[in-house]
């Protein structure tokens, strides 16, 4: 038997990793006894997580050097009884910098927390070469440890790395924990988080223009190098693209934005299928809760409570993963709703000319009784439109059917 130990593991993608690497026989283990786990020693090979990476060492047989050097253990070999312990984050963080080509070499790194990950991710940084390696947190500890306060001592890295659960399932919605204003030479900024997609501080890094990489790829790699020390084999290196590029896909909500009239909810409703998402669309979502069409809502109970019934809505199902979301067009005014419906998914813009839809019926569509209506609300949201799109698909005039664009551009932007 393998699996992941941990105390609360809600929000682990791992027994969907293992199971595309050909292990379906890994569960998750749940504990705050450690010392009755691992006197029973039922399971053959398991992962660590928090809170156990760094106080399992005391209850295996061995430990392997890097293990050792990072003071960290996440997976465990059952060898005939005998307990082995390895750190294969250090290998999966090694892969992503690799894959992805960050350069270490000669820079200067600062790691946001001091606990185990970042124990991993300072011995991986140093073996890189790094300039320098400096730690900000609530506690120092290490003569290389400053507080957050003290952060213009290091305010010219070039790459920062959160080692933290700050921003992680279900806290997605934890303050940030850096200005990323205030570090003006960084150059590429790392979250070792997985779940959410894009963690609030990915978002504003990317806002800022810093390269962006979240801890999903380092997550994937540590698995196969786990899955070979379970199974003692050597699986190649391509597979850790292919597994990466499949959970990516199944787990990103795929979301659609645009005027009102565009055809946002038509390409959800034709594709969601094909990408095996569950079909969201918000405007009808609120009306059956309301059991009123929109246009009587804004009639009876106004646009303002309209709106917050839109917020309510994202925050209800943001966290989750594998959706096709259609969106209602004034969404997009409301840059914390977007920067929620950012953390899982990737926003699809369907840009038609304000022209073409003139052309089109305003049935339904309270904020919209004439051309002159439309033009003006086009004008106001069509540059928010652009701002928070990962993907625009311009809609050529006359045509109605765009799929094969719209695919193109997803699978594109899904295989990066």
């Amino acid at each position: 038997m393998y699996g992941l130990l941990g105390q609360k593991l809600s929000h682990s993608f791992s027994p969907l990793i293992h199971s595309l690497f050909g292990n379906s026989n890994y569960h998750l283990f749940e504990t705050d006894d450690l010392k009755v786990f691992f006197n029973e020693r039922k399971f053959k090979g398991i992962n660590v997580t928090i809170p156990y990476k760094e106080v399992v060492a005391p209850f295996l047989d061995e430990v392997s050097q890097v293990a050792s050097r990072t003071g960290s253990v996440n997976t465990i070999i059952n060898d005939n009884g005998k307990l082995i312990g390895e750190n294969t984050d250090y290998y999966g963080l090694d892969y992503m910098i690799d894959f992805y080509k960050i350069k270490i070499l000669g820079k200067k790194v600062v790691l946001l927390g001091n606990g185990g990950v970042a124990q991993t991710t300072e011995c991986l940084m140093k073996d890189l070469g790094a300039l320098s390696v400096y730690k900000l947190s609530r506690s120092p500890r290490a003569v290389n440890d400053l507080y957050f306060k003290e952060y213009e001592k290091v305010n010219d890295c070039e790459v920062i790395i959160n080692t933290t659960p700050v921003g992680m399932y279900p806290h997605n919605d934890d303050p940030l924990l850096i200005d990323f204003r205030l570090f003006p030479k960084i150059e590429v900024f790392i979250d070792l988080i997985y779940n959410p997609l894009r963690t609030p501080h990915c978002l504003a890094a990317l806002s800022n223009g810093i390269k962006t990489y979240s801890g999903l790829m380092m997550l994937v790699a540590q698995a196969k190098t786990a899955h070979d020390l379970f199974f003692k084999k050597k699986t190649p290196h391509t597979e850790i693209d292919r597994v990466y590029h499949l959970l990516k896909r199944r787990l990103t909500n795929l979301v659609f934005i645009g005027m009102p009239l565009s055809g946002k909810s038509f390409y959800a409703k034709t594709l969601h299928g094909k990408y095996h998402k569950e079909l969201v669309d918000t405007d009808r979502e609120i009306e059956t809760s309301e059991n009123l069409p929109i246009t009587d809502i804004f009639l009876k109970k106004g646009e303002p409570y309209f709106r917050e019934r839109e917020y309510e809505l994202i925050k209800s199902l943001y966290r989750s993963h594998g959706l096709m979301i259609s969106t209602g067009g004034g969404m997009v005014q409301n840059p914390l709703l977007m920067d929620l419906l950012r953390q899982n998914g990737i926003l699809i813009f369907i840009d038609r000319e304000k022209a073409d839809l003139a052309q089109r019926k305003h049935k339904n569509r309270p904020l919209i009784t004439s051309s002159e209506d439309l033009f003006r609300l086009y004008d106001k949201r069509h540059p928010l439109y652009e701002k928070y799109a990962d993907i625009i698909v311009k809609m050529a005039p006359g045509k109605e059917y765009h799929h094969a664009e719209i695919e193109a551009k997803i699978n594109e932007y899904l295989s990066h």
